[in-house]
């Protein structure tokens, strides 16, 4: 892992990955024990910080449009310190038009809460990503459906 324990985010860049430097974000999921390969027609972002990954997180597009954010990850050793909170925010800026959703573990969801994300139902979320987290929920895994929307035209509102 990584030989400093003090991270100043305000020295932290946030990189698009690109196609060729995939192996190498994978490599730092594979250090934090996550089974992960990303994905060349995914968003790959990570935050580097003395040449060193200390945080990464896909976004996958939908056909709708959006993303699903997955595998948001820290180094073990640099978690609590916010290091998530300002990958997201440097995420969410960098959307565009596009709303993001996640499938959130319950013990993160007032993490998530944090950064404006909102808590959703399937019926009103676009079908691509509904359809995903119901084949989830029908697994038992226990996942909460938020979105942050930066795209509220894009969200399906629930008839009265």
């Amino acid at each position: 892992m990584l030989p400093y324990p003090v991270v100043d985010l305000t020295e932290c860049k946030l990189e698009l990955v690109d196609e060729l430097r995939l192996p190498l974000v994978n490599r730092f999921y594979t250090s934090c024990n996550y089974r992960v390969k990303c994905g060349r027609f995914e968003r790959v972002y990570s935050l580097v910080n003395r040449n060193n990954i200390i945080a990464a997180a896909r976004l996958i597009p939908q056909r709708s449009g959006h993303f699903l954010l997955r595998n948001l990850c820290v180094d073990p050793l640099l978690r609590h310190r916010g290091i998530a909170s300002h990958l997201l925010r440097l995420l969410m800026a960098n959307l565009g038009s596009a709303n993001c959703y996640c499938y959130a573990l319950p013990h993160l969801q007032h993490f998530y809460v944090s950064l404006n994300f909102q808590y959703f139902t399937p019926e009103q979320v676009p079908q691509d990503i509904a359809d995903m987290y119901i084949r989830h929920r029908e697994r038992k895994r226990g996942w909460i459906l938020m979105g942050y929307i930066n795209n509220p035209s894009a969200v399906v509102q629930l008839l009265s």
